[in-house]
């Protein structure tokens, strides 16, 4: 899970008055989404941006054992 560190951090970038809203659900999903960003390591990881003419976009390919719990 993130630290609180994370969290004081991700709240001292906001706005006092919206950083104040949160309540405890949703500093819960935001620890939540912390902790998820490195959980999972992949044996592949491939991301690349890519642009055509005034589009652009992301193409992200991972690959890993499947970790399914049963």
């Amino acid at each position: 899970m993130a630290t609180s560190s994370e969290i004081s951090r991700f709240l001292a970038r906001l706005p006092e008055a919206v950083a104040a809203r949160f309540d405890a659900e949703q500093l819960a999903a935001v620890e939540l989404h912390f902790g998820m960003r490195n959980r999972v390591r992949h044996a592949v990881d491939w991301r690349r941006r890519i642009k055509f003419g005034r589009l652009s976009g992301y193409v992200v390919i991972l690959a890993g054992r499947d970790r399914v719990e049963d």
